[in-house]
């Protein structure tokens, strides 16, 4: 065992054979390693997420583009500047909004070489918020909400605090719609009401159209945050007195009160509703006969409700007269929709039906 000596040369030589052999080997055979990539799970965050979609109106009408486009080609991705072209929209925009999309987990994109992204396949969680969006289309209740919420923004917008905007040209902008669909003017119309009748707007009538003045209230509304309904619910309740006429009145919650009053109605909103009939009824669309009829009406009108005393059969009986006349002109204008629908709003203002 003394004598006994290691070989360096020969163990070095066999060590690079063995590796001239692997790499040989590798060359021939190379070693792939599977990996699994277990995606995070969306799921109800996605869902989550995405609520509110319906008030964008590119990314809603993008969705249900998509949507309709599987069911077409349930295998293939889309192009997103088709629906660019299609909205009129610059091709520019298409990989912004197949980002966002992708950001909330409605879409998969195809990323290429190239760089683009225009590319995308809905995800299921997508399909169900389109689902969930042509749900919404149809619900009449949403519809109204949002119909406010937009409205009242926009207004305050436009205008600010100070300059009053044409009430009719919120149709024209793109957020009048809702979960894609345009909102009707019935529907601008409806909520203007409802805005005025809470205070948060003003109506400003001139010759030429109607345009709505923000108040006070309605800029707290908008930079509260929220919706219109959250806000309007938040507002203090209590006992609210409209009386004229009145002498010696007790209010309250007071127990054992014996009062004798004389009340008086208040009809001034009736009043005003016949002085804008008659601003208006030149631009009517109203034949002669039709115009001339409408002013003595609106007179008439005008009349009952501003006398000391109004009697409530009178002005009904005038309204009911005046309603009539203006429901059978034939033409139907913007300028005779807002009449109708504040004559409605004046009507209940006084009588409460």
């Amino acid at each position: 065992m003394a004598g006994f000596k290691i070989d360096k040369r020969v163990i070095a030589k066999m060590q690079k054979e063995i590796v001239k052999e692997f790499e040989r080997a590798n060359r021939k055979h190379p070693v792939r390693i599977p990996i699994e990539v277990e995606p995070p799970s969306m799921g109800v965050l996605t869902l989550a997420s995405a609520s509110g979609l319906e008030s964008d109106p590119q990314l809603s009408r993008l969705l249900l583009w998509l949507h309709e486009s599987v069911q077409q080609n349930p295998s293939r991705y889309v192009d997103v500047r088709d629906f660019a072209r299609s909205e009129g929209l610059p091709e520019d925009d298409s990989d912004n909004m197949a980002l966002q999309l992708e950001k909330l987990g409605l879409v998969q994109i195809a990323r290429s070489l190239a760089g683009g992204l225009a590319e995308v396949f809905p995800t299921d969680d997508g399909l169900l918020e389109a689902r969930r969006l042509l749900a919404l289309r149809a619900d009449v209740v949403e519809r109204f909400g949002h119909a406010c919420d937009v409205l009242l923004r926009w207004v305050l917008r436009l205008g600010g605090r100070q300059t009053s905007v044409p009430a009719l040209a919120f149709l024209e902008d793109p957020l009048c719609s809702f979960a894609g669909d345009p909102l009707a003017e019935d529907e601008v119309l409806s909520a203007l009401d409802y805005l005025r009748e809470h205070a948060l707007v003003e109506r400003v009538v001139t010759d030429a159209e109607v345009a709505i003045l923000i108040t006070a209230q309605g800029t707290r509304c908008v930079l509260a945050g929220g919706t219109v309904n959250d806000f309007l619910s938040r507002q203090p309740a209590g006992d609210t007195y409209n009386i004229t006429g009145s002498h010696g009145f007790v209010a309250g919650s007071q127990q054992h009160v014996v009062q004798n009053n004389s009340f008086g109605l208040d009809a001034s909103k009736l009043a005003e509703f016949a002085q804008q009939v008659r601003q208006f009824a030149p631009a009517l669309g109203a034949s002669t006969e039709q115009q001339s009829q409408l002013i003595l009406d609106a007179e008439v009108l005008e009349e009952a409700a501003t006398t000391d005393a109004p009697e409530p059969g009178r002005i009904r009986a005038a309204f009911d007269r005046l309603n009539a006349t203006l429901t059978a002109i034939g033409t139907a204008t913007p300028g005779l929709t807002m009449l109708v629908g504040a004559g409605q709003s004046a009507y209940q203002a006084v009588f409460g039906a």
